[in-house]
């Protein structure tokens, strides 16, 4: 994946969450860009204002078609715990780490400022989530 775009009713507010809360790595490709990139590996977020005609006070919801969440996978317990950790300091509500009701997996839960829903997912030994035989056509 490539990138992934969220419009954000506060960009410089949700990019603080990102990379302060977060402690994921921004920048801003250009100065005079209300655009700023949040990194998950090589996948970009794009973090984006409103498009003009967005109704005022709007907030993402997954009751509406579309996005539901957006998960990102971390290695370790200790990456799950201490995004937990960062979070509590930060005031962010979580849903405290969950064990996955039908995979070997623990997750963490929580929203950016713009109410989207994030999800922190740790695989655990044993079955993870199968790869595709082979990749689908573009």
């Amino acid at each position: 994946m490539h990138h992934i775009t969220l419009r954000c009713r506060d960009v410089a507010r949700t990019r603080h969450f990102y990379a302060e809360v977060l402690g994921l790595v921004t920048d801003q490709p250009t100065a005079d860009s209300a655009l700023y990139r949040v990194f998950v590996g090589e996948t970009a977020i794009l973090l984006r204002p409103p498009l003009q005609g967005t109704e005022s006070g709007d907030r993402f919801s997954e009751y509406r078609i579309g996005m539901d969440h957006l998960a990102l996978r971390v290695s370790e317990r200790q990456e799950l715990t201490g995004i937990v950790e960062r979070l509590a300091a930060a005031g962010v509500p979580t849903s405290g780490i969950q064990r996955h009701p039908w995979r070997p997996a623990e997750f963490v839960c929580f929203r950016d400022p713009d109410n989207v829903q994030l999800e922190y997912y740790l695989d655990l030994p044993g079955e993870s989530w199968p790869s595709p035989a082979t990749p689908a056509p573009p």
